[in-house]
């Protein structure tokens, strides 16, 4: 009896642990909508066409699904006349009219859980009002990124940038942002995507547990063994 009360006990913690660990492709999408990630959902209306195929979003608005937007503001693109690394629509993190912008979004995460984090970032070079840098944020990350510039609007290359951090609650909220209040344009980023890697690791004292059950049960074990002589 008391070996069944053990094994059961130390399977529980074991299966809470294996339950965490599954695994997910893209939390922004799962959470959002397919598409997310890739600012492909939303009521786009562009300014205007050719070269003004973008829409430049206040501080606090929420038309991209599932996304935020700070700083002074973003732009919203769209192909042919901008380039995106995943479906039609990418985001400039630099207003068009002058200033760093950034976009947020909320996901839901486990405490302590290691999570992936990946995103194509671009940037054009031409005039001095055109930036490449930008900040990441998101648990326990705080970095930042450079792409190297591409020569067109339309031909744009996105660099991936990868990460890890730590989820620090059971919400976690992901911001990029550009890093230079004087850009007008760049960096513009595409794809984003957020994935489980592992679990939080248990507490001292929740090892302490499992190690003294499972020395339990191989002492019960051994000693129904020396009986059993």
């Amino acid at each position: 009896m008391k070996t069944s009360l053990l094994a059961f006990a130390l399977a529980a913690a074991l299966s809470t642990t294996s339950a965490l660990a599954t695994p997910v492709a893209n939390l922004i999408d799962t959470t959002y909508g397919i598409g997310t990630g890739s600012f492909e959902l939303g009521a786009f209306t562009p300014i205007g066409t050719g070269n003004w195929s973008f829409q430049s979003l206040n501080p606090g608005a929420t038309a991209i699904q599932g996304w935020t937007v700070g700083g002074v503001g973003v732009d919203w693109l769209s192909t042919s006349n901008y380039g995106a690394s995943d479906g039609v629509h990418a985001v400039d993190l630099g207003w068009y009219d002058g200033g760093a912008g950034s976009v947020s979004i909320n996901l839901p995460t486990v405490q302590g859980a290691t999570y992936a984090l990946s995103f194509g970032a671009a940037a054009v070079s031409g005039y001095p009002t055109y930036t490449n840098t930008g900040t990441v944020s998101a648990g326990s990350l705080t970095a930042n990124f450079a792409p190297a510039f591409s020569t067109s609007f339309s031909a744009q290359t996105f660099y991936t940038q990868s990460y890890q951090f730590i989820a620090n609650g059971s919400n976690t909220v992901l911001t990029i942002a550009a890093a230079s209040a004087n850009t007008s344009y760049g960096p513009v980023i595409d794809d984003v995507r957020v994935s489980f890697v592992s679990a939080p690791v248990p507490e001292a004292d929740n090892y302490a547990l499992m190690l003294i059950g499972i020395g339990l049960v191989g002492f019960i074990a051994r000693r129904r063994a020396i009986a059993a002589f």
